[in-house]
């Protein structure tokens, strides 16, 4: 029997990998079969966003946060301070069963809050199933080494 594992995907039309970690309210989570690398649409997981407006709830200051959301340093780049990094461990939480998360744009304080968990993030733009297949690949490719060894 194949392994299972899952991804959730943060993505504003179920097509792509296109939205930031901090402000989606929803991830469309996926269970691919390593060995065929298909892969099926399991579940709509809702979470409470961290980041709305431009401003990660409070965790960073206003004018930071205008300057710093959009270039990857807000939302999560934070030291994980306030209202947005304690979100940023929820959404992680809720995530904690699935293997991979793949978004357009992920800060460094989300990455430690998903790593808790021991689940990795990508930020990668790509459509949903080209991100699902370098994920198996990669996958593939790791296990391959460990046999050599």
């Amino acid at each position: 029997m194949a392994d299972k594992y899952k991804v959730a995907v943060a993505t504003s039309d179920g097509k792509t990998v296109d939205s930031h970690f901090g402000h989606v309210s929803n991830f469309l989570i996926f269970e691919v079969d390593e060995e065929s690398g298909k892969f099926e649409d399991i579940e709509d997981r809702d979470v409470k966003a961290a980041c709305s407006g431009g401003s990660c709830a409070g965790a960073i200051s206003e004018s930071k946060a205008s300057s710093d959301c959009g270039s990857g340093a807000g939302c999560g780049g934070h030291n994980g301070a306030g209202e947005g990094a304690s979100q940023m461990g929820e959404i992680a939480k809720a995530l904690s069963d699935v293997d991979y998360v793949l978004v357009a744009r992920i800060g460094p304080h989300a990455i430690r809050a998903l790593a808790r968990y021991d689940v990795t993030a990508y930020d990668i733009v790509l459509p949903i199933d080209e991100a699902i297949s370098k994920i198996n690949e990669f996958r593939k490719k790791i296990k391959e080494r460990k046999n050599r060894k």
